[in-house]
């Protein structure tokens, strides 16, 4: 008989992985329910434990938590050429996806442990004595936003995009917090729990009409903004564009000067979510600003594995575009002509303690403008001039002397997602857009032939992630014949 599913064994493995400050958040199972969930303060430490989770170092120095995931992602892109393989190569190169890999082993179990701990106070939180109503409303609003949120990340790499994959297999769903295996639900099962969850959080987070104590805790903004996110995958462009409207509603765009602040300090810039570290905190090496800051002695700097802009994308940015003139210095690796980017620059100021950006207003005015051109195209005339209009909205805070948007219908479109990669560069949005969009990829103009002919087809296995061997080999509900092709 086979054992049960490693979904039981990760509550014990954060015994042995995570750092002190995890374990003294009390994860219901390890210390018991009756203990914990007897006051608010009891989900509370389950949930920030989880959020110190997803900042923290795990065993490797290209395992540090959800940005080392997003770096996976700009990685597995056009975007980033990387000038030595060091650290992350077996992402830039598409060769880590096998069953007994590292990689996803560590994306299955980061995310997973979370959903078994998120499930614990999803089941617990009314058990507060010392919580008011609306307290408790506000703490399950935020575990349905972090579950919803970890099966979002997880179906986008164990399976290919929603559409036109509705009925594959996607994920094991498990929405308590119990220890047997479950087989693989389809993907449009996964996307139905995720649209659920949010949808449930966004109205308890109307009703709670609570403050939230600091930038890393979830809050309304958060699951309008992943809600959008989620929307844009699945096509539903009325629903992306009203949820990523929702969700930056209450902040300005980051102007010229906090866009070019460092991305390190969320108290210097304008941040919807964000994940703040101090030096007690600071994973150092292993942190994502010494993999991709190139102005501190991490990975980056000091010449490991330097992470620079594609030429070919530069070559599409604008004069005049702050992005391209103060930030990108020419250079070359290996004969490739390359662009230093010191958007990530966290030298002088919290080095390598550096804050993880996790959601901005521009992300959403971007999902919006795309939503918004899309329903153009499809016939709705009028939410061209919209589209337009938030699109000048962002460059009049990224031009000293903006440009006139004057792209119309299909170029339009692409004039956006143009905008979201030079954006978002180095945020963690590369891969997910290419698989969304079913472009392939291409990979000109870098220095190593990362893949064979630098160019891979459209939703070719090799995006996607075997499930952990371990899942199969201790799941008595999934078999050999469950795994990824």
């Amino acid at each position: 008989m086979r054992k049960l599913s490693i979904i039981s064994l990760l509550l014990v493995g954060i015994l042995v992985s995570c750092s002190k400050d995890f374990l003294e958040t009390g994860p219901s199972a390890s210390i018991g329910d009756d203990v914990v969930f007897k006051s608010k303060e009891g989900s509370k430490a389950v949930i920030d434990g989880v959020t110190r989770d997803w900042r923290e170092y795990h065993d490797n120095h290209d395992q540090f938590g959800v940005k080392a995931i997003d770096l996976v992602s700009d990685l597995m892109g056009e975007d980033i050429v990387v000038g030595r393989l060091h650290w992350f190569r077996y992402d830039y190169t598409i060769d880590n996806r096998g069953a007994t890999y590292r990689r996803p082993t560590y994306v299955w179990s980061l995310f997973y442990r979370s959903i078994r701990n998120l499930n614990e106070v999803i089941k617990h939180y009314g058990e507060a004595t010392n919580a008011t109503d609306e307290e408790k409303a506000s703490l399950k609003a935020q575990a349905l936003t972090m579950r919803a949120y970890s099966y979002f990340r997880l179906i986008q790499h164990f399976q290919q995009t929603y559409v036109g994959h509705e009925n594959d297999p996607g994920l094991p769903i498990y929405t308590e917090p119990i220890n047997a295996g479950k087989p693989r639900a389809t993907v449009q099962e996964v996307y139905d729990l995720i649209v659920a969850d949010l949808d449930e959080a966004i109205d308890l987070f109307e009703t709670a009409n609570l403050p939230r104590r600091d930038i890393s805790e979830v809050n309304l903004s958060v699951a309008n903004g992943v809600r959008a996110q989620v929307a844009l995958v699945m096509n539903d462009w009325a629903s992306a564009a009203a949820h990523a409207n929702a969700a930056r509603q209450g902040y300005s765009l980051n102007s010229i000067a906090q866009y070019e602040s460092g991305f390190d300090n969320y108290s210097q810039m304008v941040w919807m979510w964000g994940l703040p570290l101090n030096e007690e905190q600071s994973t150092i090496y292993a942190s994502f600003f010494s993999h991709l800051d190139m102005t501190i002695g991490g990975y980056a700097g000091l010449g490991y594995s330097p992470k620079y802009l594609c030429s070919t994308l530069y070559a599409q940015m604008q004069a005049g575009d702050i992005r391209r003139d103060d930030l990108l210095s020419a250079t070359t690796t290996g004969g490739v002509p390359v662009y230093t980017n010191y958007k990530f620059a966290s030298s002088g100021d919290k080095e390598f303690s550096a804050d993880y950006v996790m959601m901005r207003p521009e992300e959403m005015l971007l999902i919006e403008a795309e939503a918004r051109i899309r329903m153009a195209i499809a016939g709705a005339a009028a939410e061209e001039a919209v589209a337009q209009g938030l699109l000048q909205d962002l460059w009049d805070v990224r031009f000293a002397t903006p440009p006139t948007v004057s792209e119309t219908g299909a170029a339009l479109l692409d004039r956006i997602l143009l905008e979201r990669r030079i954006e978002l560069w180095g945020e963690g949005f590369a891969f997910y857009d290419l698989m969304r969009l079913k472009k392939g990829l291409n990979r000109t103009n870098h220095r190593f032939a990362a893949v064979p002919g630098n160019t891979i087809a459209a939703e070719d296995p090799v995006f996607i992630y075997e499930i952990p061997q371990a899942e199969l080999d201790n799941n008595p509900e999934m078999g050999p014949e469950d795994q990824n092709p």
